[in-house]
């Protein structure tokens, strides 16, 4: 077993954490009485933008952190409607510079979805990136290169994967399990084509280049595609997915419009699924995210809706019953927001063990406040988005998170639309928790579709390395667990793709721990 434990940069906080508690108790203590109750502690936020020098202005759409240069700290690229994308480099002491020139990487299209993938296996992430308008039929997809040296060329059009059109999402996965990373885009109707383009799904051929099997696959279907994401749902070792349409009978025809649920048939083709196993959203689909929030072992996917012109359009949250079907428990759940919902993850902020809700609100058309959902543990969530110190009010529209001070606990990237975007450092807590960098060998080298179990004492997470799910944004492929109060892990497994299964016995927490594929 080949494992790297990296170095944890906690910029101070923890120190200014421990004496904020310890004033804190000691205040208490000196008011306590017996009849005192205390309520559950919500971990917090500073908004660190300034400082960090982050704080992009244009018309936002997403963002996705990767650590494009391998130094081990998390970069953040930020995709932007008509005004230049940027990339920002980590430069480890809390502040970010702007190295999108000298990259090649400032496409001023009018890019939306961005997902990190390394499509080749040399070891270092490329850059998938999906735009949309342009004269014409919509506009090309990009594909950068990573060339190991800081810099980056689109190889798209020789890669085969150029595909104009009107694009809106994107995610990586090894769909047939060969080793090497297929991509998905979702294209968009737009008013002036009322019968839709069909989302792509592109084979890996193994040689630099891509093949289009959407058809052969049968997953070629028009609509008004939005939000896509990849994940094993029925533990069967193949990646399925999920790929949301926007339902609005202006743009497409209501019968293209309802979402679908794709089963991998593990033959290279796909079979709809949607209706028999109880997942359909026929509403406006904009982000869709999987993350087993009640630690069963099956992954639960929760879709953020965009309210249609003519009728409101609730968020869905659809309970995995582990038998192939799913449940709508979203009013049970108490996250059936009904705003203008665009980005969505699933996300352990305060280190508990439990997956939490993030949400965003707002969008181009609307401004309205974003929604953090705290897992009460019960199966049951609380909005606890302003105790947090993270309710932004406006036109939000991408989200991404990541560990980008290598202290243990996440960080949040806001992009806003025509406002300041704004990064939220988590100020952390006492809880314990591991990040897990894994390196595919045999399989992908990202480890992009790896599940990845933790068992402490009696209670069991699981995670799977996202290739791309929300909306327009991308979460970090350092896969994080928060791990509460326990400070070994009982064991530590991980399913590569293909099904390959490695195992770590009583492993320490605290720590970012690669892991290559043995």
């Amino acid at each position: 077993m080949i494992k790297t434990e990296k170095p944890i940069n906690k910029f101070n906080k923890r120190e200014r954490l421990k004496k904020c508690s310890l004033f804190l108790f000691l205040f208490l203590a000196n008011s306590f009485t017996p009849t005192m109750a205390f309520a559950q502690t919500v971990t917090t936020f500073t908004d660190v933008t300034v400082t960090a020098s982050v704080g992009n202005t244009a018309r936002g759409m997403g963002a996705a952190w990767g650590d494009y240069n391998n130094d081990g700290l998390l970069d953040v690229y930020v995709s932007n409607y008509k005004d230049e994308n940027i990339l920002y480099k980590n430069n480890g002491d809390g502040t970010f510079y702007d190295d999108t020139d000298a990259a090649n990487v400032g496409n001023t299209d009018a890019s939306t979805d961005i997902a990190w993938g390394d499509y080749n296996n040399d070891g270092f992430l490329d850059l998938f990136l999906v735009n949309d308008v342009a004269p014409g039929y919509g506009a090309k997809k990009v594909l950068y290169k990573n060339n190991g040296d800081g810099t980056f060329a689109n190889v798209a059009k020789t890669a085969g994967i150029e595909n104009t059109a009107f694009g809106m999402g994107v995610a990586w996965a090894d769909y047939d399990n060969d080793g090497y990373l297929d991509v998905y885009v979702t294209n968009n109707a737009h008013a002036m084509i009322c019968d839709g383009q069909p989302n792509k799904l592109f084979r890996n051929k193994k040689d630099g280049t891509f093949e289009d099997i959407t058809d052969a696959a049968g997953v070629g279907d028009l609509g008004n595609g939005m939000g896509v994401a990849w994940c094993d749902y029925d533990n069967d070792g193949y990646q399925d997915f999920y790929v949301l349409n926007f339902d609005n009978s202006n743009f497409s025809p209501p019968e293209n419009t309802p979402s679908i649920l794709y089963k991998n048939n593990g033959d290279g083709t796909f079979t709809r699924v949607t209706d028999s196993a109880g997942a359909k959203n026929s509403l406006g689909g904009f982000g869709v995210a999987w993350g087993d929030y009640n630690n069963d072992g099956y992954m639960d996917v929760f879709i953020a809706n965009l309210k249609d012109i003519l009728a409101s359009a609730k968020n869905v949250l659809f309970k995995n019953n582990g038998n192939g079907t799913f449940s709508d428990v979203t009013d049970t759940a108490g996250v059936g927001d009904e705003e203008e919902s665009t980005e969505v993850t699933w996300v352990d902020y305060d280190n508990d063990g439990d997956l939490d809700l993030h949400v965003v609100n707002g969008g181009i058309g609307a401004s309205q406040a974003c929604v953090l959902y705290r897992n009460n543990g019960d199966e049951t969530f609380t909005d606890v988005v302003g105790e947090a110190s993270i309710r932004y009010v406006g036109h939000a529209e991408g989200a991404s998170w990541g560990d980008y001070d290598n202290d243990g606990d996440m960080d949040l990237y806001l992009v806003n639309y025509g406002e300041p975007n704004v990064l939220y450092q988590n100020n952390g807590n006492d809880n314990h928790w591991i990040i897990i960098k894994p390196v595919g060998t045999i399989s992908n080298k990202a480890g992009i579709g790896a599940r990845i179990k933790v068992t402490t004492g009696t209670k069991t997470q699981i995670r799977e390395v996202d290739g791309g799910s929300g909306f327009c944004s991308q979460d970090s492929l350092w896969v994080h667990f928060g791990l509460g109060s326990a400070e070994t892990i009982d064991t530590l497994e991980i399913k590569w793709p293909g099904g390959k299964v490695q195992t770590l016995f009583n492993e320490s927490t605290n720590k970012i721990l690669e892991i290559k594929e043995e």
